[in-house]
């Protein structure tokens, strides 16, 4: 034993600490580790982790901005004749324009939201993948990787979007059938239990798969191979992968409401009505009042997204650590060490009864 180790067992008896290349260290991971591990990955690596999302975000912004313009052109001369008359009633025609554009309008943003969530998804699980060994990384070499993921990160969400629409329609099919044999009554009473159980099973499941993308991008897995692998890998967890990322995503939320009130407050400020005389808003107050408020959203999302990725990916390697021994990879991948972690130093040796000494001595 050398000096320098027999000093650190004598002052600090025990087993010496994990070594922390990067953001965590390498050892089963406790909720203050997770949280100071996101914490630490947005500090050091804000631009990789960021960028690409609020690159998406200007993409999605002028996505919007111009279906903007679309639904003014459709829908102010429909405006301006309420604004006149308020006893106005729109003709059919302008009607099925407002629907339409309302129902276009908010799928757009849906989708827009989902590609910012894919984007988010594959650069904060990237990031993390280099953070927790400590490796530098640009932003241009996280945008390199993440693009090799959309792909399979959209089919993802589409497999488990389409399973639960599924799911709807076979629910809606049964709640027909039986109603037509059973009666209304007794038809609510069931379907609004059966309701109850799949919420139930829907968000358990949910939480279950919290390791998914990080399954796809860490392993470079297939989508439908990848559920089994992260429900299996996440297996007595439950409670974990449920507490700790709604911590780090209440956390967001507040962060993300600090970005969006300014916008929200300057916009109200523009439409709403002041004076002794108060007129409708202009067109145009109403135009910038819902660019200010979508800025405000798309903000505020850009900010909050990457934090629950970063969160997952730690969570997953947190179970690759319990389970198997990723820890060891993880400090070869480092350079902490070449084939096996080193052994602990062995415990000094202390004098036996008969003056002589035990301990790994002998």
């Amino acid at each position: 034993m050398s000096e320098h180790q027999y000093q650190y067992q004598y002052f600090h008896p025990g087993p010496p600490p994990a070594p922390q290349p990067g953001v965590v260290p390498l050892r089963p991971l406790g909720f203050g580790d997770v949280l100071s591990g996101v914490m630490n990955t947005v500090r050091r690596y804000f631009a990789q982790l960021y960028v690409p999302v609020l690159a998406a975000t200007a993409g999605v912004l002028l996505v919007l901005g111009a279906y903007a313009v679309v639904a003014y052109v459709l829908l102010i001369d429909l405006y301006r004749q309420v604004v006149d008359d308020k006893w106005y009633e729109p003709t059919d025609n302008q009607l099925a324009t407002l629907i339409a554009v309302a129902a276009c309008g908010w799928l757009l943003l849906v989708l827009c939201l989902t590609a910012l969530g894919v984007v988010a998804a594959a650069a904060g699980t990237v990031v993390t993948r280099h953070a927790v060994i400590g490796r530098p990384v640009t932003t241009r070499e996280v945008w390199a990787e993440s693009r090799n993921h959309l792909g399979r990160i959209t089919a993802e969400y589409l497999l488990l979007g389409g399973a639960a629409l599924l799911g709807t329609a076979v629910l809606m099919v049964l709640w027909v059938a039986v109603s037509a044999v059973l009666g209304s009554a007794v038809v609510s009473v069931l379907f609004g239990l059966l309701a109850v159980a799949c919420w139930v099973g829907l968000f358990y499941a949910q939480v279950r798969l919290t390791l998914l993308v990080p399954v796809l991008v860490m392993e470079e897995s297939r989508p439908l191979a990848a559920v089994p692998r992260a429900w299996r890998l996440n297996e007595g967890a439950w409670l974990r992968s449920f507490g700790i990322p709604y911590v780090v995503n209440l956390i967001a939320s507040m962060g993300g409401q600090l970005v969006a009130t300014p916008f929200v407050v300057a916009g109200m400020v523009i439409v709403l009505p002041f004076g002794a005389d108060p007129q409708p808003p202009s067109p145009g107050a109403l135009v910038a009042a819902a660019l200010l408020f979508l800025v405000g959203v798309l903000l505020s999302t850009a900010v909050t997204l990457p934090l629950l990725p970063v969160c997952h990916a730690l969570l997953y390697v947190d179970r690759r650590i319990r389970r198997e021994r990723l820890d060891i990879a993880l400090g070869e991948a480092a350079g902490l060490w070449t084939t096996q972690p080193p052994a602990p130093p062995a415990q000094p040796a202390e004098p036996s009864a008969e003056g002589g000494s035990t301990g790994a001595a002998e």
